[in-house]
């Protein structure tokens, strides 16, 4: 798992890199400030392979039949646990040509500790991580 950190969004050129360099199917995990979803949904937009689709939580975990293009999901801590299980079973059934981009604004690792996300889909999401906050506050 690789993690990088970062205080810039809009123009950060390490994170231009990762999105273009990356196969296809290699997911990321986001890590950055509440209200900066829209700034990362832009970026996404313009750089990620088409189609590009976003699913905002809390709200219904709505998952593509098809697997190709890139599916933006903000706060992914907010899933259900059931949303949760779809979502990894979802991801193990096939890789297809599908990036994951995951966003949150909370440290994940609390959540995993206590039960409240599930560990195997935080590994499967955060093959990439990238934290977009201004601390440098461990996953």
């Amino acid at each position: 798992m690789q993690q990088f950190a970062t205080n810039e969004i809009d123009t950060h050129p390490l994170l231009i890199l990762w999105f273009a360099s990356q196969r296809p199917q290699q997911h990321f995990l986001l890590r950055c400030q509440p209200g900066r979803f829209d700034s990362v949904a832009a970026q996404v937009t313009m750089l990620g392979a088409p189609p590009v689709r976003l699913c905002r939580f809390p709200g219904s975990l709505q998952l593509p039949a098809d697997k190709r293009g890139t599916l933006l999901l903000n706060d992914v801590d907010a899933l259900s646990l059931r949303d949760q299980i779809a979502l990894y079973d979802w991801l193990g059934s096939g890789a297809g040509n599908l990036r994951v981009i995951s966003v949150t604004a909370s440290t994940l690792a609390p959540h995993v500790a206590r039960g409240a996300f599930l560990e195997g889909l935080f590994h499967r999401l955060g093959a990439v991580q990238l934290n977009l906050t201004s601390r440098e506050d461990a996953w």
